[in-house]
Parts: C-alpha cells; sequence; structure tokens
C-alpha cells in the first residue's frame, strides 16, 4: 500500500470516527422534555421549579437596554431590548434558589447551551431574558426570529453567549 492511499484511509477513518463523535454529542445534548415556545421552564437540580408563561413574564418589572449583537453566524442585531433580569426571574420563582447556586445553564430549542457563573446573574443587572427589540415581540425559531426569548448580556461585545430561543433555565 501506497503512503498516499494510507494517508487517505487514515483520514477517512477519522472522519468517520468524529462524525460518530458529533452524532452520540448531538443525542446526549439534545434538550429534555417537551418544547413548548413561548414558555420557559425552570429547574432547580433537574426538578421543574415552575414554567413561566409569556405574560407571567411580561407581568414582571422590565429594563429596557440598547444593545449591539456582533453575530458570527447571523446578521449582527442592534436595537433596544425590553426584558427581565435574569436573577428577578429566578427570584421571582423562588429567592432560595441564590442560596447554594454555582451556576445557571440556559438551553435552547436549537440545543445551544449557555452556562453563566451565579455571581454573573446574581450580582449585577447584565443578564437579560429579552422577549421584545425596538418595541415589537421577538419571533419564534419558526417564524423566522430569535425568540421569543433571547439572553442579552451587556458586558459581552460578541453574542457567543447571548442564547436564542430560550425555553429553559437551570440553576446548579
Amino acid at each position: 500500500m501506497t503512503a498516499k492511499k494510507r494517508n487517505a484511509l487514515i483520514i477517512a477513518a477519522v472522519v468517520v470516527v468524529l462524525a460518530a463523535v458529533i452524532a452520540v454529542l448531538a443525542i446526549l445534548n439534545k434538550p429534555k422534555g417537551e418544547i413548548n415556545s413561548g414558555t420557559v421552564t425552570l429547574l432547580h437540580a433537574g426538578e421543574t421549579v415552575k414554567v413561566f408563561s409569556s405574560e407571567e413574564i411580561e407581568a414582571l418589572p422590565y429594563a429596557e437596554v440598547y444593545k449591539e449583537i456582533v453575530s458570527s453566524s447571523h446578521d449582527d442585531a442592534a436595537g433596544t431590548f425590553r426584558g427581565v433580569w435574569l436573577h428577578d426571574l429566578l427570584d421571582a420563582a423562588d429567592p432560595s434558589l441564590r442560596d447554594g447556586a454555582r451556576q445557571i445553564v440556559v438551553t435552547s430549542e436549537d440545543a445551544f447551551v449557555a452556562a453563566y457563573t451565579a455571581e454573573d446573574v446574581y450580582d449585577y443587572d447584565d443578564i437579560m431574558l429579552a422577549y421584545r427589540m425596538d418595541g415589537e415581540p421577538l419571533k419564534s425559531k419558526d417564524d423566522g426570529g430569535f425568540g421569543p426569548f433571547r439572553i442579552i448580556i451587556l458586558g459581552d461585545e460578541f453574542g457567543n453567549r447571548s442564547a436564542k430561543y430560550v425555553f429553559q433555565i437551570e440553576v446548579r
């Protein structure tokens, strides 16, 4: 066997192994439970604490912030976002979730997962669950939008951790 054929076989084997690993990780990372766009399920230690409807979230005290989100995968977004600070949403469900919290993990309908430290969430007005941009509701993924809920992080220049299509938040 020539070196060229051997290298081609090695490359093919590596590609097959990588494809298998990606498939396994996709299965493991698949969101748990039913996705109900328009609601946000709050979990603690794997157990459901509360399922917030859009109406319940919009009834909470809100903030409005201007933010430019630079994205490598979509058009950049800039506008005035309205939403609830993530710590206020968590406190509305159960203020005792703060006790011992180390991490807050947000899962999106497209299986994107973003994690934030409890300090980042609870100690600053920096991470928002947004539901409007420039006065208009964020459209769902099915409607070509980035909502109905989206994480906005004021302190991030780029949108790497600004999760779109948020449907689940877990306090760990």
